[in-house]
C-alpha cells in the first residue's frame, strides 16, 4: 500500500480515476481461520510473484513468522464473491499488554530507528504503540484495480483503531516514498534489502499530528469510528461492506498512476 491521492502533473504522468466501490460490490474479511488465512497467503504469493518479487514458493503460499500471531491480523477484499486482494496490519508494544507483540517485521531492518520512534512518543506522553502496514498484494486478476488500494486502506483505518495504535509505519519502495510523504508519512530511514524479498525499502512513519491533515487529503477513512457498526462486525470476525451505498455517489478519486502500488 505505498501513498496516495494528490494532484498529478498532467504533462508528465497518467492519471487513473478511481471510483468508490459500491457496497454491494466491495467487501472485508479478518481472516481468522486457517481456511482464509490460506487464502490470504495464496493471493500473496500470486500477486508478489507476478511482480518477481518472490521466487515461487511450495504449495504457492507466501507466509511468514509473523502470520498467525497474536499480534497481527491478516485482511481479505472480495470483488462480489472473488477474493481479490489482502493486506495485513501488525502491532508492536513494548508494554506487553499485548500477546506477541514484541516485534513488527520492519524491525527485521530498522529495529534501532522503531525503537527510538517509541522513546520519542512516549517522552512526549503518548503510549508509543507501532503499527506496521505490510504484504499487501492484490490476486494477478485484480492488478489494474488500483481502486482496491482504497479499500484497502480503509480497513488499515478500522485497525489503527482495533490496537489503540500511536504511530503508523511502512517499509516503503523507494519509487512510492513521494506518495507517502503526500499522504503525510514521513521518511525515517534510507532504503536498505528486505529480507526475502527482490527489493529494497526505506522506513516511513505517521504520527497522530499527520492523522487529521492526511483525512482531509484522502479522504476515504471518512466515518470511520470505534461506533461505526461495521468496526464492531468487521472486528467479529464479519463479512462487511468497505463503503456504504452513499460513498458510490461521491466523486471519483484522482490517483498519479505513474506511482500507483500493486503489491507491497
Amino acid at each position: 500500500m505505498d501513498g496516495f491521492i494528490h494532484p498529478a502533473k498532467r504533462t508528465e504522468q497518467r492519471e487513473t480515476i478511481l471510483a468508490i466501490p459500491a457496497d454491494e460490490d466491495t467487501t472485508a474479511l479478518i481472516a481468522t481461520t486457517p481456511e482464509l488465512q490460506i487464502q490470504a497467503y495464496r493471493i500473496r504469493h500470486e500477486g508478489y510473484l507476478f511482480y518477481n518479487y518472490i521466487t515461487p514458493r511450495d504449495g504457492g503460499l507466501f507466509m511468514d513468522a509473523y502470520d498467525r500471531a497474536e499480534n497481527e491480523r491478516t485482511v481479505i477484499i472480495y470483488r462480489g464473491t472473488k477474493a481479490a486482494a489482502t493486506i495485513r496490519v501488525c502491532l508492536r508494544d513494548r508494554y506487553g499488554t499485548w500477546p506477541d507483540a514484541d516485534k513488527v517485521p520492519a524491525m527485521e531492518i530498522f529495529q534501532d530507528e522503531i525503537l527510538e520512534l517509541e522513546e520519542k512518543a512516549i517522552r512526549i506522553g503518548r503510549p508509543g504503540r507501532v503499527i506496521e502496514i505490510t504484504r499487501f498484494a492484490c490476486d494477478p486478476a485484480f492488478s489494474n484495480d488500483r481502486s482496491l488500494i482504497i479499500c484497502a486502506f480503509r480497513i488499515v483505518a478500522y485497525l489503527r483503531l482495533y490496537f489503540d495504535a500511536d504511530i503508523m509505519l511502512n517499509a516503503v519502495r523507494p519509487h512510492h516514498m513521494p506518495m507517502y510523504r503526500r499522504l503525510g508519512f514521513r521518511k525515517i530511514e534510507e532504503p536498505r534489502q528486505y529480507p526475502n524479498l527482490t527489493y529494497k525499502a526505506g522506513l516511513m512513519a505517521m504520527f497522530p499530528e499527520q492523522y487529521e491533515e492526511a483525512l482531509r487529503k484522502i479522504g476515504f477513512p471518512e466515518g470511520v469510528s470505534v461506533s461505526d457498526p461495521v468496526y464492531a462486525r468487521l472486528m467479529a470476525g464479519e463479512l462487511v461492506p468497505v463503503f456504504s451505498s452513499s460513498w458510490s455517489n461521491r466523486q471519483p478519486i484522482v490517483m498519479s498512476e505513474a506511482n500507483l502500488p500493486a503489491t507491497r
